[in-house]
């Protein structure tokens, strides 16, 4: 793993125990109940977050070296020859269709990946094994129950940082970008989870 992903990761980690702290708190003031701050569920949001992060760092590494947002513009004939000395890489271009086929794909296979993960993740380490399917039955459960209506309320959050994140920041800031605009989304489940 490399210090860039260490650093990612970390960083997302913080951001999500942030988030869980934000979302107790919000829970304490909406109940009208004296705030005491529960750390279990703060390790198990950074826990999540040390194993998501790196599976998203290498996804989004891997979008943009597959459809590259900026791509090298071509030059009109007579400018061909006249290569500017200072730049190497010459003149880049937005690729719109390469943006648009990232976006599709994070928004359909990445959403359904994090989600699937997020809702394994936090179905088996909650089970208190009470149930009669077991920690896998639970898992099964919560993945039908909570699937769909995740992925739907991700979809009215999710598609613009998407969009901002691939037209303005960089493929190596963009899980950290995501997990800080995501403190909103990490109290959201924050509350799911507690509920």
């Amino acid at each position: 793993m490399s210090s860039a992903m260490i650093s990612q990761t970390l960083q997302g980690a913080v951001l999500s125990a942030t988030s869980n702290v934000i979302a107790q708190a919000m829970s304490s003031y909406k109940e009208n109940t004296p705030f005491t701050l529960d750390t279990t569920p703060i390790l198990k949001f950074m826990i999540f977050s040390i194993i998501s992060n790196p599976p998203n760092i290498v996804w989004q590494s891997f979008l943009e070296d597959l459809f590259p947002t900026n791509v090298p513009a071509s030059l009109p004939p007579s400018e061909k020859t006249k290569k500017n000395a200072a730049s190497k890489t010459g003149p880049t271009r937005m690729s719109k269709r390469n943006l648009l086929v990232k976006f599709v794909l994070d928004q359909t296979v990445g959403a359904v990946f994090n989600t699937l993960m997020f809702i394994v993740f936090f179905a088996y380490i909650n089970d208190n094994g009470a149930g009669k399917t077991g920690s896998w039955g639970n898992v099964e459960s919560e993945v039908r129950d909570k699937f769909y209506p995740m992925v739907m309320d991700g979809y009215k959050f999710w598609p613009i940082v998407s969009l901002v994140s691939f037209l303005w920041v960089p493929v190596d800031k963009r899980v950290v970008f995501g997990c800080s605009v995501g403190v909103l989304w990490g109290i959201y489940l924050s509350l799911m989870v507690a509920a």
